[in-house]
């Protein structure tokens, strides 16, 4: 049985692996941050650690069996409800789901950190934050657009036209669209495989297209 020092250690681990990761999804301006990833961390470490050693006491009596995965399948399952509200339906498309699955498998990082599987759970950060920091979206060879973009217009004959020219002097060519009219509106989902900036200026590059009259809303 640890010592209440390695406690300590597994717990400070759990909350710097949760807030690296959390760290990268900050910076790309995801629902869940920092303290959201480091808590889901600290809080399953510290369920595992309880699960493992919590009731060494009461084995000592014959009569009594305890089952220590029982708790590290309950977080497995309870995670699905934080994660489901990281995703978001936005016309026909999906976000989220990349911080979702995050998050699931931060707690699996905690748990392993908590059982202290440290090769495991140090490997497992560090995998964790390369994939989701190096295979982002703006992979041709993935298949993935660098950009989806969602616009709301007038739905006027003109209202079009105007996006297209608008588009094109900010340097942006979509290589697919879609389109969907609701309520007198016409959304328009724009799928681009290049950007004329990196993906954190790409809000400063589309602050023109919030100003114009004909446009209500736009999302990326």
């Amino acid at each position: 049985m640890p010592n209440p020092w390695e406690y300590i250690l597994r717990l400070a681990l759990s909350a710097l692996f949760g807030g690296v990761i959390g760290l990268e999804r900050e910076l790309r301006l995801k629902g869940a941050g920092i303290r959201t990833h480091l808590i889901v961390c600290f809080a399953s470490c510290m369920m595992t650690l309880v699960s493992k050693y919590g009731f060494l006491d009461l084995i000592e009596h014959e009569a009594i069996k305890l089952d220590p995965s029982r708790v590290a399948a309950g977080l497995v399952t309870a995670i699905g409800f934080l994660g489901a509200g990281t995703i978001f339906a936005r016309g026909r498309g999906v976000t989220g789901l990349t911080t979702a699955a995050g998050l699931w498998a931060t707690v699996g990082i905690g748990m392993a950190t908590g059982s202290g599987l440290y090769l495991v759970c140090t490997f497992g950060a560090a995998f964790i934050v390369a994939v989701q920091a190096v295979l982002y979206r703006d992979h041709a060879l993935l298949g993935h657009f660098a950009a989806v973009i969602f616009i709301q217009i007038d739905d006027q004959p003109e209202a079009l036209d105007l996006l297209q020219v608008d588009l094109a002097s900010l340097g942006l060519e979509a290589c697919g669209v879609k389109y969907e009219r609701t309520q007198g509106l016409l959304s328009v989902e724009l799928q681009l495989d290049r950007l004329p900036c990196s993906d954190r200026e790409l809000g400063t590059l589309l602050t023109p297209l919030m100003k114009q009259p004909y446009i209500k809303t736009v999302l990326w």
